[in-house]
């Protein structure tokens, strides 16, 4: 195997190949043929760059092995680091074999026996391994694949790595059912904050009575199937879906998403009233329909107006979601807790979010209302009633 300097003529087909690549959307490293970082995908730099300080950036230029005990790189693990060394340093002897001394130098005097001994080796057509992260920011394991770039000539021009999950494809496929634009969207959340959004709450009316009445196997998949189309409208809606617990579902409207406070609180009026179908076609396909009848449960919800809401992710081994906290958000919840026999609650201060456009298309008048406190209302709790929430009205099936 021949490996030639990268001149113009093969720069321009690394450029090819790292513009044809970058389309895929894919996380993948490119180095030249004297083992210096060529390239970093746009997804690897968000990945890379996501939790550093503004103007950091990835040490394109430098040898490869410098690169990999950059700033940006810190979160991967030493054993990972050391595995790193074993396996591509071999392939770098091989193309230039005067670089043992140098690579020496590069490293920190710890990881020096690490390549002490490593014989030259010529790069397979392709190679696999995995890097390990492990920081405050960013924790998980990353399958790469590596293989070589050639030229027209059937030279080495540079190699190509790709990094991917270390999932199983059963597995993945499991994660890949979910909406890419949502997770897109959770992404953007890693750093917490306060944020302008409308909040949602829903959940079965009387969900413990209706438990008890049915197989807990027709309850489950009742709850499954409900709590999957609830979670469909808010993400055709461009919601954000929170944290599901037992029958409940939570969603956020995010000003900055939808364009405006308005938009995000139509939104999320528009989710409410979607959500009082879904009950309906639920109680038509399910066995809990078939034995309670298609008007056997109720939906409830809650809406409120969070000005400052802390809204972010949560990410561990076991789960990805969006959570918030905040007394908005609690006032969203003693909304939907106070709602009975189906009754969709929303706050004034939701409602008087809304311009006249959103207002007229949703068919509300939000200055000619008048609001009912919480509590008045018969259901209201001890809770609810020391909350400030107000409610525009309900609607049942």
């Amino acid at each position: 195997m021949t490996v030639v300097p990268l001149h113009a003529d093969r720069r321009r087909r690394l450029d090819e190949v790292v513009a044809e690549l970058e389309d895929t959307r894919w996380a993948f490293e490119v180095v030249d043929s004297s083992w210096r970082l060529y390239h970093v995908s746009a997804e690897l730099r968000e990945l890379l760059l996501d939790y550093k300080e503004p103007g950091e950036e990835v040490p394109i230029g430098e040898h490869f092995v410098t690169s990999r005990y950059h700033p940006v790189y810190s979160m991967v693990t030493d054993p990972s680091r050391r595995r790193w060394l074993r396996k591509n340093v071999p392939y770098m002897l091989h193309a230039d074999e005067g670089a043992h001394a140098r690579i020496q130098k590069m490293l920190p005097p710890e990881h020096v026996e690490e390549i002490v001994g490593l014989e030259p080796s010529a790069p397979p057509p392709r190679w696999t391994s995995d890097v390990e992260f492990d920081g405050r920011e960013f924790t998980g394991k990353l399958r790469y694949v590596g293989e070589c770039i050639h030229d027209e000539s059937g030279d080495v021009i540079g190699y190509l790595l790709f990094y991917g999950p270390s999932l199983p494809a059963r597995t993945l496929g499991l994660l890949t059912r979910g909406d890419a634009s949502m997770f897109e969207r959770m992404a953007s959340l890693a750093e917490a904050g306060r944020r302008q959004a409308a909040i949602l709450f829903a959940a079965l009316d009387d969900s413990t009575a209706l438990s008890r009445r049915l197989p807990s196997a027709v309850y489950f998949d009742l709850i499954r199937q409900l709590v999957a189309e609830m979670d469909e409208v808010v993400v055709t809606r461009r919601g954000l879906v929170g944290k599901h617990t037992g029958d409940g579902v939570t969603a956020f409207f995010l000003a900055e998403e939808a364009g405006s406070r308005s938009g995000a609180a139509r939104l999320a009026i528009e989710t409410a009233r979607e959500i009082e179908k879904v009950a309906e076609r639920v109680g038509r396909s399910t066995d809990a329909g078939r034995l309670l009848g298609p008007d056997g449960w109720r939906l409830n919800v809650g809406i409120h107006w969070g000005s400052t809401v802390y809204i972010g992710q949560i990410a561990t081994g076991g789960r990805l979601e969006v959570a918030a906290l905040g007394d908005e958000f609690n006032e969203a919840l003693r909304l939907q807790q106070t709602a009975r026999d189906g009754a969709a609650l929303a706050s004034k201060a939701l409602l008087e979010r809304l311009d006249a456009a959103d207002a007229a298309a949703l068919g509300i008048d939000p200055d000619g209302m008048i609001y009912t406190t919480i509590a008045e209302l018969p259901s209201a709790g001890a809770k609810a009633v020391r909350g400030r929430g107000h409610r525009r009205g309900h609607r049942r099936r």
